[in-house]
C-alpha cells in the first residue's frame, strides 16, 4: 500500500521561518548553474542501451531534417542516458524539435564548476588527525582495510599521476592508475573554447583540483595517507586549465566521462563538482541513477552555495541514490609558518595563499617587511607606489580593492612577495591569482598583521618563510562549514545525505604546482566518502549492494550540533551528520527508509512504515 506523510505544509512553513530562506535561491530554478545559449540535450522516451532507443536515433535525426530544422550534433548518447547534445543555431526550431514523436523532452546545456570553496594553499589541517575523528584511522590499523580491490573512478581536472605520493606511474603493472583518459585537452572551456580535443592522458599539471581530490581517496606518503590508498583508479578529464574563460564543463562533456567510467566497470564514482539544476530529472542526475542501478556506488558534493539559503544543492548529486555529501570543518590546522624576527621580539604566524599559485611563499634568506602607503596615502595599496621596493616583502591591509590589484601594485615596486592582513578576525583564503602576478601573496590573520606594525615601531623585521610548520586548533572543528548547501532538494527530498571533513583538507598538488596544498569545500567531503565506500566494499568483498552501502554510510553517522550547541542542526544542512567508517562497519542493522523527506512517499505491497533488517554480519565490533 502507499502511504504520505501528511505534515508537510506544517513542516515547510515552520523551516520557512526557522531555516535561512533567500529568494535568490529559487528566483532561477537551477540554482547557480549557468546555461550555455544555443546548445541542448535531446531525450527519447525508451531507455538506453536497448534496440528501441537504437531506433529513436535514427528516427530523430530523420524527422528534424524532414522538418527543415538545422543542427550541429555535439554527442550521442545510449548507454546512460538516450538521447543526444546539439547546438542549434536557430533557437526557435527547439519547439519544432520537441514536437517530434522520438523526443520525449529537451533539456538546456548547462555548464558545471568544480564545488571548491575557498583556496587555503599552506593552511592544512592534517589529514590524519581527521581520520582519527572519522574511524578511519582505526579500519586502517585494526581491519587493515586499504580499499585493495576496489576500482574508483575520478571525474574531475585529470590528475597528476606521477606525484609520488600517487604512485608516479600510468597504467603500468602495480600501478595504482590503470583507467582513464582525458576528455577535453588543455584548452578546453565550455564557452570560450568550446571544441573539446580529447587525448588519452589525463595528466593534470595546471589545475589541481582533481588530484587534490585523488589524494584524499588513495594518497599513500608521509604528508598524506588517503581514506582508501589501495584502491584502484579511474582518472577522467572534463576540465581544461584555469584561465581559458568561464572554467566550466559542459554536461554533455561530463556525460561522456560518466559513460567511460560505466564502461570501465568502476565500483564507486566521485563527482566533486556542481553547479547545476536542482531537480534529479535532468540528464547528469539521470545518468547517475542509472549508474546506482547497475550497481555503481554515485558519491558527489552537495555544493558550495550555503549562503543561498535553501534550495542551494544541485544535481548531479540529487540523482536517486547519489549519496550527496555536506563539508565539515576539520579539527586541526597544521600550517607552514612566516618566522619574523624584529628587534624587539620574534614571533611566527599562520598564513593562505591562493591554491592555485605557482609562486609560493617560500624564503629561505630573510627578506626585509615594510608597511608603506601607496600613493593615495593608504596601507591598502590599491594605487601605484611612488617608492621602490625591490627585494621587499609588503605588509598591506586587505580592503577596498582585490587581492589581485594589491598584489600587481606590489609587483609593479619590484616587491617580491605580499602579506595582506585581514580587516576580520579570523584567517581567510584569497581567491585564485592572475596570470600577470608573478609573486607571492598570502593572508595572515589581522592580530598578526598588528603585531608586525607594533615590531616595525621599533625597527627592522625580516620574514623568512620555508617548510616549517605548526599547528593549531580550529576553532570551527566538527562544525558544518558556512560555504555547504543547504536542502531540500524542489521535490521536498532530503539533501544533502551525509556529510564528511572537507574544511581545509591538506592534499596532493600537481608537482609543477607545489606538490601540496589545502583546499576547502565540499569537493574536499565527497573524495572522503569515496574512499570511506571502498572501504566497505572491501570489507564485505563487494558481496553488498548499492542500497546498503548507502545505508551503512548514512545510519551510522553522527549528527552534530549547531554552533552554540544547544541542539541539532538541521538535517537539510549536514544530512544524517558526520560520516563514521569505523561504526559503518559494526553497523549491525539497518532500517528502511534510511532518511525521510518532507516530501516522504514509499510504495510497499508488504510494509505500512519504516522497517529495519538485521546484517548478515559485523565486519568490526565497537562499543555502542
Amino acid at each position: 500500500m502507499a502511504y504520505t506523510a501528511f505534515l508537510v505544509g506544517i513542516l515547510a512553513s515552520a523551516l520557512a521561518s526557522a531555516l535561512p530562506f533567500q529568494p535568490s535561491a529559487l528566483q532561477n530554478d537551477i540554482g547557480t548553474a549557468e546555461i550555455l545559449p544555443g546548445s541542448y540535450f535531446i531525450e527519447f522516451h525508451s531507455e538506453p542501451a536497448t534496440r528501441a532507443g537504437e531506433r529513436e536515433h535514427a528516427e530523430f535525426f530523420q524527422q528534424a531534417k524532414a522538418a527543415g530544422v538545422g543542427m550541429y550534433t555535439r554527442n550521442t548518447f545510449n548507454r546512460l542516458f538516450n538521447g543526444v547534445a546539439i547546438d542549434l543555431p536557430n533557437t526557435r526550431h527547439l519547439e519544432q524539435l520537441a514536437e517530434l514523436p522520438a523526443v520525449k523532452r529537451t533539456w538546456p546545456m548547462q555548464m558545471r564548476t568544480r564545488s571548491v570553496a575557498i583556496p587555503s594553499s599552506n593552511v592544512s589541517p592534517n589529514l590524519m588527525f581527521a581520520h582519527q575523528h572519522t574511524g578511519v584511522e582505526r579500519a586502517h590499523a585494526e581491519l587493515g582495510l586499504d580499499g585493495t580491490g576496489i576500482k574508483v573512478g575520478v571525474i574531475d581536472t585529470g590528475v597528476d599521476y606521477m606525484h609520488p605520493d600517487l604512485g608516479g606511474c600510468w597504467k603500468t603493472p602495480g600501478c595504482p592508475f590503470q583507467y582513464g583518459s582525458d576528455f577535453v585537452g588543455n584548452g578546453y572551456d565550455s564557452v570560450a573554447t568550446p571544441h573539446p580535443e580529447p587525448g588519452p592522458d589525463p595528466r593534470d599539471t595546471c589545475d589541481g583540483h582533481g588530484t587534490h581530490v585523488t589524494g584524499i581517496i588513495a594518497a599513500k606518503g608521509l604528508k598524506v595517507r588517503g581514506v582508501a590508498p589501495g584502491v584502484t583508479l579511474g582518472a577522467y578529464r572534463i576540465f581544461g586549465c584555469p584561465g581559458n574563460g568561464t572554467g566550466q564543463a559542459a554536461d554533455d562533456v561530463i556525460l561522456k566521462a560518466l559513460e567511460a567510467a560505466h564502461a570501465d566497470r568502476m565500483d564507486v564514482i566521485n563527482m566533486s563538482f556542481g553547479g547545476g539544476s536542482g531537480w534529479s530529472e535532468d540528464p547528469l542526475s539521470v545518468a547517475a541513477e542509472r549508474l546506482v542501478r547497475d550497481g555503481i556506488v554515485m558519491v558527489a558534493s552537495t555544493g558550495n552555495d550555503g549562503a543561498n539559503g535553501l534550495y542551494s544543492s544541485g544535481s548531479p548529486g540529487l540523482g536517486v541514490g547519489v549519496i550527496n555529501v555536506a563539508s565539515f570543518e576539520n579539527w586541526k590546522i597544521t600550517s607552514l609558518s612566516i618566522d619574523l624576527v624584529g628587534s624587539h621580539k620574534n614571533i611566527s604566524i599562520v598564513h593562505s595563499s591562493p591554491g592555485n599559485s605557482k609562486f609560493r611563499f617560500i624564503f629561505e634568506t630573510p627578506a626585509e617587511v615594510v608597511a608603506p602607503t601607496d600613493s593615495a596615502g593608504s596601507i591598502e595599496g590599491c594605487a601605484p607606489y611612488d617608492t621602490d621596493h625591490t627585494g621587499q616583502i609588503l605588509l598591506i591591509k586587505r580592503g577596498n580593492c582585490t587581492f589581485v590589484d594589491k598584489a600587481e601594485r606590489a609587483q609593479e615596486a619590484g616587491a617580491i612577495g605580499v602579506m595582506v592582513y585581514n580587516n576580520e578576525p579570523d584567517l581567510m583564503s584569497p581567491t585564485s591569482v592572475s596570470p600577470n602576478v608573478t609573486i607571492s601573496l598570502v593572508v595572515i590573520k589581522a592580530d598578526d598583521g598588528q603585531a608586525i606594525l607594533s615590531e616595525l615601531n621599533y625597527g627592522k623585521v625580516t620574514a623568512s618563510a620555508t617548510n616549517h610548520t605548526m599547528s593549531v586548533d580550529n576553532p570551527a572543528g566538527g562544525q558544518i562549514s558556512q560555504f555547504s548547501s543547504w536542502g531540500p532538494d524542489p521535490e521536498l527530498r532530503l539533501a544533502p545525505a551525509v556529510g564528511a571533513p572537507g574544511g581545509n583538507i591538506f592534499s596532493t598538488f600537481p608537482l609543477a604546482l607545489g606538490s601540496y596544498t589545502s583546499l576547502s569545500g565540499t569537493s574536499m567531503a565527497s573524495p572522503y566518502v569515496t574512499g570511506m565506500v571502498a572501504l566497505i566494499l572491501q570489507a564485505r568483498s563487494k558481496n553488498i549492494s548499492v542500497e546498503e552501502v548507502r545505508q551503512l554510510i548514512l545510519e551510522s553517522a553522527h549528527p552534530i550540533p549547531d554552533r552554540n550547541n544547544t541542539e541539532l542542526l538541521s538535517p537539510l544542512r549536514q544530512g544524517s551528520g558526520m560520516a563514521n567508517i569505523w561504526d559503518s562497519l559494526a553497523s549491525q542493522a539497518t532500517v528502511e527508509p534510511s532518511q525521510l523527506s518532507l516530501n516522504y512517499t514509499v510504495i510497499s505491497n508488504t510494509t505500512s512504515g519504516p522497517s529495519s533488517t538485521k546484517n548478515k554480519k559485523s565486519v568490526a565490533e565497537a562499543p555502542g
